[in-house]
């Protein structure tokens, strides 16, 4: 029996958790102990910190595990890549994934290559935001966090420092980066990676909640309604990437800013991953009927792809996940959710925590939004009209103590 090692066991794993159980693999999730979804589903688990990776290659070794990956999580990849490396399991090599899950590391990459980035310093210790002159304002980030967790936006140098303070803690090696604020279209790119060849599969818009010095997406669209000129650029800087990364197989997620009424485009980041929110388990085959989480499982178990095949028989539909959050209170209110399930459009609602009686968070990272709801439609107008309705049928009310209640916030 082929045995398999997932790292993770949160909800980006479960649809590779599934899939794999259903080819008859048996599943043996890794992660430290919580209220993670997997734990429930797997056929094994082994209780650790995910960074005890020489642990888990002991453990994986007395296991008998033949195949080890993961999804939708920047955290599991460099342990992904270390257990495969180490047991001579396909997979990509420790370096090569940390060239990507290292902002610092992944910015040199981007400047080998020609790949246009923001300026940027790399950051060791709180005074090193001193000595970083471009103009402000500024984005510090953990250099090896996800989820937008310790990132912030400043707008002075006395800021910076606070906000320097606050990502180095959140950071695992306790290393962050400085870069210059760029502004622009949010554009996410969706490919896949085999034989260190590119292969994109979508592109798509993204939107964020207007929240001050806090960057938390609201909706993901595809396919974007950007420029075909600009589309084929940021191809050709995934193909540079990949060419001068070289990759065995993975599915990559980018992202891009381009400012449309100058020309420029800025990469945000890349992640030898799938997009999270469900994007590479689910919308992607949405709007392409391209089975991304398959390719994945394929690889891992060393089973070649036909990528040409594969691509010939993409389909060109539109596809999204919705979020909201809603104001700091306790839900009072919440309209029929069942009927919003009914919609042959809404693929699936992640909402079973807006529940009547249960208090809110402010929306201060990516966690404290509700959903997503994932969308489809024919086309980006009937997309966008579908969100529309779903918006409509959705709605929840939170009081705070007062008598003015308030509802959900969708952008």
């Amino acid at each position: 029996m082929k045995k398999l090692l997932i790292i993770g066991a949160g909800i980006g794993q479960v649809p590779l958790l599934k899939k794999a159980q259903q080819r008859g693999i048996h599943v043996t999730v890794a992660s430290i102990p919580g209220p993670y979804p997997c734990f429930q589903l797997a056929d094994d688990v082994i209780y650790t910190n995910i960074y005890d990776r020489d642990a888990i290659v002991e453990e994986a070794r007395r296991r008998g595990i033949t195949a080890v990956t993961s999804d939708q999580n920047d955290l599991m990849m460099p342990t992904v890549a270390y257990v495969a490396e180490k047991l001579g399991l396909p997979g990509n090599s420790f370096d090569t994934v940390m060239t990507y899950c290292d902002k610092n590391r992944f910015r040199d990459l981007c400047d080998r290559t020609g790949v246009p980035g923001p300026r940027h310093a790399h950051i060791g210790t709180a005074g090193d935001v001193t000595f970083f002159n471009a103009p402000l304002p500024w984005m510090v980030k953990p250099a090896d966090s996800q989820s937008s967790i310790g990132v912030k936006k400043v707008e002075t140098a006395e800021q910076a420092m606070t906000a320097v303070h606050e990502a180095l803690a959140k950071s695992p090696t306790h290393t962050a980066i400085v870069e210059e604020y760029v502004s622009g279209k949010e554009v996410v790119c969706e490919g896949l990676i085999d034989h260190g060849r590119y292969y994109p599969l979508l592109l798509g818009d993204r939107r964020y909640f207007d929240l001050p010095n806090v960057m938390i997406p609201s909706q993901t669209l595809f396919p974007s309604t950007l420029n075909e000129q600009f589309l084929e650029r940021i191809i050709g800087y995934e193909q540079a990437l990949t060419a001068a990364s070289r990759p065995a197989f993975a599915i990559v997620h980018s992202e891009y800013l381009v400012n449309e009424a100058t020309g420029d485009i800025c990469i945000v980041e890349s992640a030898l991953r799938g997009g999270g929110v469900y994007i590479s388990s689910d919308i992607v085959p949405m709007a392409t009927g391209i089975d991304v989480t398959g390719f994945l499982l394929d690889r891992a178990l060393g089973i070649e792809s036909d990528m040409e095949a594969m691509l010939a028989k993409r389909t060109d539909r539109a596809a999204a996940y919705v979020c909201f959050y809603l104001p700091e209170g306790i839900i009072r209110n919440v309209s029929d959710i069942d009927l919003l399930k009914s919609f042959p459009f809404v693929k699936a609602a992640y909402i079973e925590d807006v529940v009547i009686g249960k208090g809110t968070e402010p929306p201060t990272y990516k966690g404290a939004r509700k959903g997503p709801i994932l969308v489809s439609g024919k086309d980006r107008e009937e997309l966008e009209n579908n969100i529309h309705l779903v918006q409509q049928i959705l709605q929840a009310e939170v009081t705070d103590g007062t008598e003015t209640a308030k509802g959900i916030v969708w952008e």
